[in-house]
């Protein structure tokens, strides 16, 4: 729809600082609007569909934007679903999708996008984003689990790629 959550938000605003951005949802029509949005800004933007639970997806993704305009700079990775429960209420499955979702997708997406960070702009910056849940868990067990995840990851990218000029950052909505 029209809502402007973290990632449409994200998008509008790395288009007003001049950035071309690829606007990304599994749901083609969430893209193409926020699209229309940053085009009727002036901004430049394409939307894509893949799924970032998929490394073949991840992939493809980062390669689509590197062949569309040269060089990758940024990654704003804003993906998550929720679930509430305790760690005795809730199911293996559910425990395994919100880790894929919330964590596995971050990990694939920066696996691909950092080496072409490197090699079409010399370095880039990473933003993933967690949650307050994971400083603050308030009886969403899993997801504040998976957010606290997110912050290890990106902690961890910034000490391993520091040195290949990236920059990585958590921010804890």
């Amino acid at each position: 729809g029209d809502g402007i959550g973290n990632g449409r938000a994200a998008a509008i605003r790395l288009a007003r600082a001049g950035a071309q951005v690829r606007v990304v949802d599994r749901d083609i029509a969430l893209a193409e609007r926020t699209v229309e949005m940053i085009a009727a800004e002036g901004g430049t933007a394409a939307a894509a569909s893949y799924d970032v639970t998929r490394a073949a997806d991840c992939a493809a993704m980062v390669q689509d934007a590197v062949s569309r305009w040269g060089r990758l700079d940024c990654l704003d990775n804003n993906v998550g679903i929720g679930s509430k429960g305790t760690v005795v209420d809730e199911t293996e499955e559910t425990w395994a999708r919100v880790m894929n979702v919330n964590v596995e997708t971050m990990f694939l997406t920066c696996k691909h996008a950092i080496p072409a960070m490197i090699r079409t702009a010399g370095g880039g910056a990473i933003v993933n984003i967690s949650s307050i849940s994971a400083l603050r868990p308030r009886g969403l067990t899993i997801y504040s689990v998976s957010k606290g995840a997110v912050i290890a990851l990106t902690k961890a990218i910034a000490v391993d790629h520091g040195p290949d000029g990236i920059r990585a950052n958590c921010v804890v909505p």
